[in-house]
């Protein structure tokens, strides 16, 4: 698993982990979803760009995406390799990760010329929060861990 996209999988829980709550699409959370989907090829090309350690992002995990005063919520699915295979315009009840960040993070990940380094650094920065899902004990202290020593693992 590369460094982006494990960062790309801890953005999205953390934002799931901080919205939390009732969630909110906006007909901007349209564009923003399209500029993902276009986003995934380039991101995939560079996946093993970063080296993520012993972190890995595969399977589902949803990302909360705070859009001015809404919320809006997508899942991504990665595999061993942290490439993403599939992304929905919805919550999945499958995730044991979330990513929180806002838009503007997601939107220059998106238009970046390395998107999965982008999301690293996203990531490092504190741009992009990854946790345990709700009810995800066990994925919830993981990330609980390496968040408290990103600094050392990343």
């Amino acid at each position: 698993m590369t460094r982006p996209s494990l960062l790309l999988v801890v953005s999205v829980m953390l934002v799931s982990a901080l919205a939390g709550g009732a969630v909110a699409q906006t007909d901007d959370g349209d564009d923003l979803y399209e500029s993902l989907e276009e986003m995934v090829p380039v991101y995939n090309e560079n996946a093993d760009a970063v080296d993520l350690g012993p972190v890995t992002l595969a399977g589902t995990t949803n990302v909360y995406i705070q859009d001015g005063a809404s919320e809006v919520t997508y899942a991504i699915t990665m595999d061993e390799q942290n490439r993403i295979t599939a992304i929905d315009d919805s919550r999945s009840d499958d995730a044991v990760r979330k990513i929180t960040t806002d838009r503007e993070t997601l939107e220059t990940i998106a238009a970046a010329d390395n998107p999965a380094a982008a999301f690293r650094t996203a990531v490092v920065d504190d741009d992009i929060v990854i946790s345990g899902e709700d009810g995800q004990f066990i994925e919830g202290i993981k990330w609980a861990v390496i968040n408290a020593f990103k600094g050392i693992l990343l």
